[in-house]
């Protein structure tokens, strides 16, 4: 039987609870206000681990894969590299002492800045496959291969893990002598596998963060009032009612990853003044208007 990794159960408990366990609106559903709220997401830029240094294809995908989220996925913001808005401590993704990524780092600067979600991405293999045969003949290959990932700001969890491998065959044959001495790579080549991978995973990002509820977090408090990362950008109006879920409690795995765990309803806040990225609000009910907490509509 397939065992599936830690962080994609828990993103699964996470969704149960939040849905199941509680009354946490999604976006699709303006909340008792009204108002129909906007998701904060995050590409940070594809790191560059390919096999070959004469060939760089970070930018061009990258360039390619944005422009087609925005063409085709509607409904969130998303915040790209070099933007304002975008956060220069995920220019380089933050790393644990293991080399693993830190998600909790990661998902503590998207708290700041009131993202829903952050995706992430490796070119991790660039190379020519050549099949030599006496019955179909020789044949060559252009084949890449990169992994996108997205983690969940709430719980740190991977909404997504995928390795998108894919490959075209080339006709070395039309290769120079000197091409023909190291790896040959030819732009339809490129261009054919580029467009197939952004294609599919274009279309799992967006179904990964469409079905996130949209969530805000606490970032700072001082008494019965607190600081929240959104503001009027994703759709917040001054007099809104939030409801308080507390969020503070970290699980820490034997990898070293923090992960959040998602906790009940515990008070009732309300916007007092709203700028174009945070909020500042005030407690009316309950309990939970500290820092780390998070909030949805009401």
């Amino acid at each position: 039987m397939r065992r599936l990794p830690f962080s994609v159960l828990l993103a699964a408990a996470v969704i149960f609870f939040t849905q199941a366990c509680s009354s946490t609106p999604k976006i699709i559903k303006p909340g008792r206000s009204g108002i129909l709220l906007k998701k904060q997401i995050c590409i940070t830029p594809f790191e560059d681990r390919k096999r070959f240094d004469d060939v760089y294809l970070e930018q061009p995908f990258q360039d390619r894969l944005i422009d087609a989220l925005l063409d085709n996925c509607k409904r969130p913001i998303f915040v790209i590299p070099g933007q304002k808005e975008f956060p220069a401590e995920l220019d380089t993704l933050p790393l644990l002492a293991s080399g693993f990524t830190d998600n909790k780092a990661i998902t503590d600067i998207a708290r700041q800045n009131g993202f829903n979600a952050v995706v992430t991405g490796v070119i991790s293999d660039i190379r020519q496959k050549d099949e030599i045969s006496w019955l179909t003949g020789d044949h060559s290959y252009f084949q890449v291969t990169i992994t996108a990932e997205i983690y969940d700001t709430q719980s740190g969890a991977k909404l997504l893990d995928q390795a998108y491998l894919h490959e075209v065959e080339i006709d070395v044959g039309t290769a120079s002598a000197a091409d023909k001495e190291t790896d040959y790579f030819d732009l339809v080549a490129i261009e054919t596998v580029l467009k197939t991978i952004v294609d599919e995973m274009q279309a799992d990002i967006c179904n990964a963060v469409s079905g996130l509820p949209w969530l805000g977090f606490i970032i700072a408090s001082e008494g019965d009032t607190v600081t929240i990362s959104a503001g009027k950008k994703v759709g917040l109006k001054k007099g809104t009612h939030l409801n308080i879920y507390q969020n503070d409690q970290i699980l820490t795995s034997a990898l070293g990853n923090g992960y959040r765990i998602p906790g009940p309803l515990i008070g009732e806040l309300k916007l007092i003044s709203v700028s174009e990225n945070q909020s500042k609000a005030t407690l009316v009910e309950g309990t939970g208007a500290v820092a780390g907490n998070s909030v949805s509509l009401k």
